[in-house]
């Protein structure tokens, strides 16, 4: 959730402060998945079994899928959101790349 300028200007300091780290958690999360995602591609190219490739592949787009809905959702840097930008489109490119 994002709160405008004017909401923060009556909101607490302790509030405004738990919502700033509430905002970086989710970022940090948001990268992690994208590296878990990654990671599931990785071993989708190297696994012999069809089913375990098929399965790594769609928890990578499910990862996508997700990251793509939250990311609007978290006050994000400019540099964490071009770090997510970059991961989500190496994804991306790997998903259509393997299908």
């Amino acid at each position: 959730m994002q709160v405008d300028a004017e909401s923060r200007v009556s909101m607490p300091r302790s509030t405004e402060k738990l919502l700033e780290q509430s905002h970086r958690i989710g970022v940090q999360f948001l990268l992690a998945d994208l590296n878990t995602a990654l990671t599931f591609l990785d071993v989708s190219e190297v696994t012999g079994l069809e089913e375990s490739r098929r399965r790594n592949r769609q928890n990578a787009r499910h990862v996508y899928d997700t990251v793509v809905r939250l990311v609007p959702k978290v006050a994000a840097s400019i540099e964490e959101h071009a770090a997510m930008d970059v991961k989500l489109a190496v994804l991306k490119r790997s998903l259509i790349a393997t299908r």
